[in-house]
């Protein structure tokens, strides 16, 4: 069952980079309506007025997420980003609750958490996952950060290219987050403090881009490999369910979580036959200093 499930993690991957690569753009269809997504290139016939309307839905979405935030802790606050990118395929999604509830059980996100998310059955209850949200939503969080003490967690789980991180919209094709994006964002809006997480192929790419003093970052693969995982009945990719399922506990730190993932993920590669995906890390030593009181203050993890 292990080497069916790899196998349609890479059918899914090779159909995905084709799509992308060949940069073609789609509509997104809610209720009957085709609407042309802002964020990705428009076409001569695309309706205004729709569009028009659906920017407003989407900007009416974030905000309800953002007005829900909880006033800033005493101390350091832990705010987080969750994007589920590809629409299709529903693993993703639970990644992302998921990955979610356990960073939660180890640092205090919980009420100071929004997401993106690709997905049908979300469309008009959470925003859709695309570059234009994401600055919007980290913009907001940047607005209510104290620059110099708080964190922002960002966790991106998808598909992903030898050029960026897949973000394929219900019933349109796909298009890509590439890192750069990613730091011009988090750079503008001032984040100095931050923890990226990518569950994706390829993810590897966004160490360059992202990773400084300041910053911790995780990626599911190396910049040149696959990760594997993400068949339609399964709960989490083989990175998700390693590091959030598996690993990250009370009382265990960030670094020691990854590296019990990292082995359990190359035993599983191994079983299966498949090419290492190599996950990565960088620690950044300042922010690794003041994320240690939230470790140190928690009861150690059993088992591990």
């Amino acid at each position: 069952m292990r080497k069916v499930r790899l196998l349609a993690r890479l059918g899914a991957l090779v159909i995905g980079a084709q799509v992308i690569g060949a940069q073609l753009i789609g509509a997104l269809v809610i209720g009957g309506a085709t609407l042309w997504i802002a964020g990705f290139p428009a076409t001569a016939g695309a309706p205004q007025d729709e569009a028009a309307r659906f920017e407003r839905a989407q900007r009416a979405l974030l905000q309800a997420q953002v007005t829900h935030l909880a006033p800033p802790r005493p101390s350091t606050t832990i705010y987080a980003i969750g994007i589920a990118g590809w629409a299709d395929q529903d693993v993703f999604v639970k990644e992302l609750d998921g990955g979610l509830a356990a960073i939660g059980q180890v640092l205090p996100i919980e009420h100071h958490t929004l997401r993106l998310v690709n997905n049908s059955r979300t469309t008009t209850s959470l925003p859709l996952a695309n570059e234009r949200n994401l600055a919007e939503a980290v913009h907001a969080i940047g607005a209510l950060m104290r620059k110099d003490v708080d964190i922002l967690l960002l966790l991106m789980t998808s598909h992903g290219t030898r050029r960026g991180f897949a973000l394929q919209l219900p019933s349109a094709f796909p298009s890509e987050l590439t890192p750069q994006q990613v730091a011009k964002i988090l750079d503008k809006e001032g984040i100095k403090n931050r923890i990226v997480i990518v569950s994706a192929c390829f993810a590897g790419i966004f160490m360059p881009a992202v990773a400084n003093d300041d910053t911790i970052v995780l990626t599911a693969a190396d910049a040149n490999s696959a990760s594997f995982g993400c068949a339609a009945e399964r709960d989490w990719t083989y990175f998700g369910d390693a590091f959030f399922r598996l690993s990250l506990r009370p009382g265990i730190d960030l670094r020691s979580a990854f590296e019990h993932a990292r082995t359990l993920i190359h035993g599983w590669e191994l079983m299966d036959g498949a090419p290492p995906s190599n996950p990565q890390a960088h620690f950044g030593p300042a922010l690794v200093a003041r994320l240690a009181p939230f470790f140190q203050s928690a009861p150690p993890a059993a088992g591990q």
